[in-house]
């Protein structure tokens, strides 16, 4: 087990387009947040940005976004203060099975690298599949500040990331669900029933 990155998860909270906590939905008969804290290899940290919640083990860290409705760099800076490895992989409860490509990140780390992201068939860099050297995160949000408000592609822009592409048999992972349309397809598609990381039940 390589202990050097810790899941920083944001919860998001209520979303306009899916019309409620998209956290509490259901995929395969548990919430989106349960299935990718489950997806995450015991040993890792956790801290979650959002409501606490009593189901959650005693090893997860929770932290309240001081900025509500500020935006995803706003709930990375809330949650960051907590996070003591070397590198930080930042998820999103709306891609639950996000986490399984951290190990895959891993093998594209080095000294000359703030981190790895995985880049989609389209090009474009997907911030919530990527893996973070944590010190040079807190910098660069330090230097953006007020972080409410910013945007993702600010905070990607003063980060030198190795871009990962994905195989073919391995794009099914970057699953987004937005909408409650977008659920029911990963609900019903083969591809969603994909086995966790820890089925054993360690976390």
């Amino acid at each position: 087990m390589d202990r050097r990155w810790s899941a920083l998860i944001l919860t998001g909270g209520t979303s306009n387009r899916f019309g409620s906590d998209k956290s509490e939905a259901i995929l395969q008969g548990k919430t989106l947040i349960d299935y990718l804290i489950s997806s995450i290899p015991a040993g890792v940290p956790v801290v979650i940005v959002g409501p606490a919640r009593d189901e959650f083990a005693t090893t997860i860290r929770v932290v309240q976004d001081d900025s509500p409705g500020g935006g995803p760099v706003a709930g990375i800076a809330a949650g960051l203060p907590l996070i003591e490895t070397e590198y930080v992989s930042v998820l999103a409860t709306d891609m639950p099975y996000s986490a399984a490509l951290v190990p895959l990140l891993m093998k594209d780390l080095s000294d000359e690298v703030d981190g790895a992201i995985v880049v989609d068939e389209e090009g474009f860099q997907q911030p919530f599949s990527g893996i973070y050297r944590t010190l040079v995160l807190k910098r660069v949000l330090e230097e953006i500040a007020p972080v409410s408000g910013q945007s993702m592609r600010k905070l990607l822009n003063q980060l030198h990331v190795k871009e990962v592409r994905l195989s073919a048999d391995e794009r099914h992972l970057l699953v987004d669900i937005d909408t409650p349309e977008d659920l029911i397809k990963a609900s019903v598609d083969s591809l969603a029933r994909i086995p966790t990381r820890n089925e054993s039940g360690n976390r």
